[in-house]
């Protein structure tokens, strides 16, 4: 099961508190990326690292098998910024669902 704890791990990102590090495979054929809790800093600074990755390092680590499975993650993220970005290109549907307007419109007009 890729799922490795039930518990719940929400991290809020936002304040500069939470250091993100990666990590591959000397093949190159598996990853991670780790996030771990910080002393706050800017938003976007490079944070040193000095020892190398572990996945045991960090309460909260996602492990990539593929690249096939990291590129739903980053494409799931970007939608999010370009949702969060948009104002106006997105709505909320009745179901709490949130859809492109245009589609929502086409959608609708069925």
């Amino acid at each position: 099961m890729p799922i490795l704890n039930n518990s719940s791990v929400q991290i809020l990102f936002g304040r500069g508190d939470i250091g993100v590090r990666i990590g591959c495979s000397k093949e190159r054929d598996s990853g991670a990326i780790q996030f771990t809790k910080i002393n706050p800093v800017p938003i976007g600074t490079e944070l040193p690292f000095d020892k190398p990755l572990s996945l045991n390092d960090a309460p909260v680590t996602l492990a990539f098998n593929n690249v096939e499975s990291l590129d739903v993650v980053v494409n799931q993220l970007l939608k999010l910024r370009n949702i969060m970005s948009s104002e106006d290109e997105y709505v909320w549907t009745a179901d709490g669902k949130i859809v492109d307007k245009d589609k929502s419109l086409v959608n609708e007009s069925k």
